[in-house]
């Protein structure tokens, strides 16, 4: 089995997770890098960062080597800046590794950080990973879910100005998010009766229309999730919600409302998982770190933990025929 990972942005700490990783990943698969050897090279000279493992081109490994898919795209390595060039080397990197699972020669990828300024310098339209994958892979939607040990959070809206929240709630797109969500924990993740939370939006979920009435959009979403015979519930008062992980998923309406307890509670071995699509993709829980960029003091735990868990659902979408739906 290989899994694929995209090295992310040149500039930030994607080379250096991705080395410290080696001795830690590909036990029970084949890891095959994308990205720019320069630039691993370039990390290694300057953080005196060892290879445990051999680099081999791509289709010659086996247990115990990485292969190498090396797209030679950046000229000159500099960390913590934003450019063009890395952007589109970045969104190089995801479009060869995503071909290559597209393509069935593997069911999984993990992506290590992008920039979205450089992105965005780039000519490249989408905010985040999320977002792409979902277009790229014919589909309307999809969920983006973030988790660790202790929780596991999807969010009905991802990366839009906050202004915009309220404008996306739908009753369809919360029943959506609600939908893929349980699907994921029952094929994916393996939980035979799925039990989820709801968050409201407003503050103590509206408290019966005095702090606004979005909350009724939700109430209308989880009724039909009832019917439909998932065990759901709320929508509950987010300020309260997390202070008991009593359920095997909560469904949050915005960004920072799920990611902040989820990543106050473990941070460094948070995982990005994209729900719905027809492949299993995760990635580290954080961003690029310009800040500490090429300084040898990034944390792997996040990269280790997310190619840990594309293993194990790659295992399951194999063995338990994971659905489209």
């Amino acid at each position: 089995m290989r899994i694929f990972v995209s090295m992310g942005d040149p500039s930030g700490v994607g080379s250096e997770i991705i080395l410290k990783s080696l001795s830690h990943i590909g036990k029970k698969s084949i890891p095959v890098i994308v990205g720019d050897m320069r630039v691993i090279e370039k990390t290694k000279e300057v953080l005196s960062l060892e290879t445990p493992k051999k680099f081999v081109d791509y289709g010659e490994g086996k247990p115990g080597d990485v292969e190498f898919i090396d797209l030679g795209l950046v000229k000159d390595v500099k960390y913590g800046v934003t450019s063009a060039e890395y952007g589109y080397a970045s969104y190089q990197y995801l479009m060869e590794g995503l071909k290559r699972v597209l393509s069935g020669e593997s069911y999984g990828i993990v992506t290590c950080p992008i920039n979205k300024k450089s992105f965005q310098m780039a000519g490249i339209e989408y905010r985040g990973h999320t977002e792409l994958l979902a277009r790229l892979s014919g589909l309307t939607d999809c969920v983006m879910m973030l988790g660790n040990r202790k929780i596991r959070v999807s969010l009905v809206t991802t990366h839009v100005p906050l202004r915009e929240v309220f404008g996306l709630l739908t009753k369809e797109r919360v029943l959506r998010t609600i939908q893929i969500t349980y699907r994921a924990l029952l094929e994916l993740f393996g939980i035979e009766k799925p039990v989820i939370k709801v968050c409201g939006l407003n503050p103590h979920a509206g408290e019966d229309g005095l702090l606004g009435n979005e909350e009724e959009i939700i109430r209308e979403a989880i009724s039909r999730a009832n019917e439909l015979g998932w065990e759901v519930s709320g929508p509950h008062p987010a300020d309260s919600l997390f202070s008991k992980r009593d359920c095997d998923a909560y469904i949050a309406m915005y960004h920072d409302q799920g990611l902040i307890p989820v990543k106050t509670l473990d941070f460094k071995r948070t995982v990005n998982v994209t729900l719905g699509l027809p492949f299993v993709r995760t990635s580290p829980g954080h961003g690029t770190a310009f800040d500490i960029a090429g300084k040898g003091k990034a944390d792997p735990q996040g990269l280790i933990e997310a190619y840990k868990l594309a293993e194990k659902l790659t295992k399951n979408l194999l063995t338990k025929s994971y659905s489209q739906f």
